[in-house]
């Protein structure tokens, strides 16, 4: 925040003689503006205050009023000052190094007399209220964010499916079946005919033994069948986040009243 400080100089020439003391301390031009009467002196103007076409009285006025400081009766005082050959000193500097410009100004004499004390040469000073520095305006961006939700494919793992041939013992039963020879004799006492010389005669009876044996053999059968595959599915999800909004709050900064010190 910018501030002006105002000291009331007896002349023009006086005034003049101040700013180019003050720039030679360290200050810019830019920044010390000086108004006098001009019917007795030349102005000085370098500030972005202009008040063309109006009188002095006026152009004090307007100045003050441009400022945001003080009222109609301090207005007055200082015109009437001005106008009767006084010049005006203005100063507008950072509000930290108001309190150091203006007991500079104060060292080079500001002074003037008020309307109750024409004859007393008591000096004045006034600082007017800090003012915004004119310039481009600043813009305070308003963001708004919105939640965008995607989808995205995330692996989640699977299924690997593994065949293999393996072994179990089995058993089974079966019934098997034998035959064998039985030579046996018996005992018998009867006539002997021709027949049984004839049968003696070289004849030769075989029997053979026969027997089962289990065959073991295989079949296969298909019994059952492991299906792989995928299937998909669909569901809704509520997705739940924070977002920002730029919130811009305005507040009111009530104006200070110019304050006038006076040295007694």
């Amino acid at each position: 925040m910018a501030k002006t400080v105002v000291g009331l100089f007896a002349n023009f020439g006086k005034a003049e003689s101040v700013k180019q003391a003050l720039i030679e301390g360290g200050l810019s031009s830019q920044s010390i503006e000086v108004l006098a009467n001009e019917e007795r002196g030349s102005a000085s103007s370098t500030s972005s205050f202009h008040a063309a076409g109006k009188n002095i009285g006026e152009k004090i006025s307007s100045f003050f009023h441009y400022l945001g400081g003080g009222d109609d009766k301090e207005h007055a005082y200082y015109a009437k000052s001005v106008t009767e050959g006084g010049a005006l000193v203005a100063v507008t500097v950072e509000d930290e190094e108001a309190d150091e410009v203006a007991e500079l100004l104060e060292e080079h004499g500001a002074h003037n007399v008020d309307e109750s004390n024409a004859a007393a040469g008591r000096g004045s000073l006034a600082r007017t209220s800090g003012v915004a520095d004119s310039g481009e305006l600043s813009a305070i961006p308003i963001v708004e964010e919105h939640l965008v939700v995607g989808k995205r494919e995330v692996e989640r793992g699977g299924v690997r499916v593994y065949s293999r041939i393996t072994e179990r013992p089995v058993e089974a039963e079966v019934a098997l079946r034998e035959e064998h020879v039985v030579v046996s004799r018996r005992p018998v006492n009867r006539a002997a005919t021709a027949a049984d010389f004839s049968n003696v005669n070289g004849d030769v009876i075989e029997l053979n033994e026969t027997v089962e044996e289990a065959v073991v053999g295989k079949t296969s059968r298909v019994v059952e069948e492991v299906l792989v595959g995928k299937e998909s599915t669909e569901h809704t999800e509520a997705v739940r986040d924070t977002v920002r909004h730029t919130e811009v709050e305005v507040e009111q900064i009530p104006g200070t009243e110019t304050t006038t010190k006076y040295d007694r």
